[in-house]
């Protein structure tokens, strides 16, 4: 055999010599730079992270009553390849489950390695499906929100989806806070995938999420709920809302909307139903917001409670003719009497005297037009145009309440800053959380002064005027004083004008008037009753103010 020449000895040394040096370096780099991806990759063969699910916090009302909680439900799923009989087992959970066995058995034959039967189980039929002993079949544990009084405060409160996310209300705007932190459990596992005992356990702990106490009371809330649905079933109105608060520092009391959702079937809710209409229905008020025209009146002083104008049934402005309701003539009225008569010529006087500026800054010094800023998800501004965008008649048609639009939450805000003096408060539904870190209170605020407290005290006369001698005597509590003021509106069409013979009807009040400690306004839309569509409003007002004032132990101010 013929030798190897030495140039072809030197190449392949050569050849060598460089496999070594970039092996080399292969090396160095796997056991310096690549070191920690490596190891990685190699215990993430033999170790697995495994979700340590934080609970969500509970939810409660002032009184500490459970408004919502979570509990730990089973949950079927199947391997498919492992049920031998899929007929016979879709057929055994069907009855079992009070099902129809044709979409088990869809699911046990689509294919799939594991596929979900149904969540979140009763207890007794978990039970009851593994005494069956089907095999295939398994449970996992998986959290179920539970609301224990059923609709009630469901629009407050809002609901918990599938993935365990809060959607509207207090779960969907306090979701982070309820929702807390999940930890990890890391564990080293065998080549069959099975936890080593005595292997690498690594723990971070659930941070699990904050209790959380409402200002809301149950004991209000459960008359105003039943109060608002007797109303719109009585009237046969097609929905309604009712806002209770606390006019001292913004705390709601009650918030109710009806037609209404229970928020643990929320698969099966109608979705007109889950409109929360308390702040996030914005419609034309009508006359309660008469109120606010007097206010800037007064406060501006182009007016008194005394002040008297000659009422022929209408007012002029614009080039165009404003009638009171049914055209009825007052003759000589003063501006108390505006408010007991509920005069839309007297609103339109007064808003002549105020001119556009002044009443839009009045308006919207009283909130309208923005957001309250509660702690709910939803809220709607409702609209008051730009003054740029006024007609001259626009001054005569916003002083009685059209023309612009409000939700029931904000004309509370307005009435509450009449009843405390003169101040308007951001509402507010979550008074406290509690976690970890301790106990969080939320500091009421006070947004802004709309008026003076002279002007709020002698609207706030105006008002009682006007329910012990005015249109609004429907809404007189037997022993106590009451102010507060009816509105019927129409309602706006498509093509900018109005429905005929189609009305929302509000009544919004204060009591105890001498110190007033809750505002509240209801809200009915279209009821049958039409124009008297507020009498309806008051008698609901009434009914839930005795109720809260009993549960309250407010004593009586006046003689029966």
């Amino acid at each position: 055999m013929a030798g190897i020449s030495a140039t072809r000895l030197r190449t392949i040394f050569a050849l060598f010599a460089v496999l070594s040096i970039v092996l080399s370096a292969r090396v160095v780099y796997w056991q310096t730079v690549a070191r920690g991806g490596l190891l990685e990759r190699a215990r993430g063969q033999v170790v697995s992270d495994e979700v340590i699910p934080a609970q969500r916090g509970t939810i409660r009302d002032r009184s500490g009553a459970i408004l919502a909680a979570t509990v730990e439900l089973r949950s079927l799923y199947a391997i498919p390849s492992r049920v031998k009989d899929k007929p016979a087992a879709a057929r055994s959970l069907g009855v079992l489950l009070g099902r129809d066995a044709a979409p088990i058995l869809e699911r046990l034959t689509s294919g799939g390695e594991w596929v979900f039967i149904q969540r979140r189980l009763p207890e007794t039929t978990s039970e009851a499906i593994a005494k069956v002993r089907i095999d295939g079949l398994g449970f996992i544990k998986e959290p179920k929100r539970l609301y224990p009084n059923e609709d009630l405060a469901a629009h407050a409160l809002g609901f918990v989806n599938d993935d365990g996310v809060g959607q509207g209300g207090v779960e969907g705007w306090y979701d982070e806070v309820l929702r807390g932190v999940n930890g990890t459990l890391v564990v080293e596992r065998d080549p069959a995938d099975r936890s080593i005992a005595v292997g690498l356990r690594e723990a971070v702990a659930p941070r699990h999420g904050a209790d959380v106490t409402l200002t809301i009371d149950l004991v209000v809330q459960t008359s105003a709920e039943r109060e608002l649905r007797a109303a719109v079933e009585r009237d046969r109105a097609a929905s309604g809302a009712i806002v209770v608060i606390d006019p001292r520092d913004g705390a709601i009391r009650a918030m109710a909307s009806y037609p209404t959702f229970h928020p643990a079937g929320i698969a099966a809710a109608d979705p007109a139903s889950m409109r929360d209409r308390a702040i996030a229905w914005p419609y034309e008020p009508g006359s309660v917001m008469k109120v606010v025209t007097m206010a800037a009146g007064i406060e501006t002083g182009v007016v008194t409670p005394t002040t008297t104008y000659e009422d022929r049934g209408y007012a002029d402005i614009g080039g165009r003719r404003l009638l009171n309701a049914l055209g009825r003539a007052w003759g000589p009225t003063t501006m108390t009497q505006v408010l007991e008569r509920s005069a839309n010529a007297g609103a339109v006087f007064v808003g002549a005297k105020l001119g556009g500026q002044r009443l839009s800054d009045a308006i919207r010094a009283f909130g309208f037009g923005t957001r309250t800023g509660v702690d709910l998800a939803g809220e709607a501004n409702g609209l008051v145009r730009p003054l740029a965008e006024w007609y001259p008649v626009d001054v005569g048609t916003a002083a009685f309440g059209q023309g612009l639009t409000s939700t029931p939450l904000q004309l509370a805000v307005a009435y509450a800053a009449i009843a405390n003096g003169g101040v308007i408060v951001r509402p507010y539904v979550v008074a406290s959380w509690r976690d970890a870190d301790g106990e969080h209170r939320t500091a009421p605020a006070a947004v802004r002064r709309a008026v003076s407290a002279g002007t709020a005290s002698a609207l706030r006369d105006m008002l009682v005027s006007a329910v012990d001698n005015g249109l609004a005597q429907g809404a007189r509590v037997p022993g106590f004083s009451v102010g507060g003021k009816t509105g019927t509106a129409q309602i706006p069409s498509p093509d900018g004008r109005y429905i005929d013979d189609d009305y929302i009807s509000t009544f919004a009040g204060f009591f105890p008037a001498v110190d007033p400690t809750f505002v509240a306004v209801i809200v009915l839309e279209r009821p049958r009753s039409k124009l008297f569509g507020t009498v309806t409003a008051m008698s609901t007002f009434r009914a839930v103010a005795q109720d809260t004032l009993r549960y309250a132990r407010i004593q009586p101010d006046r003689k029966p």
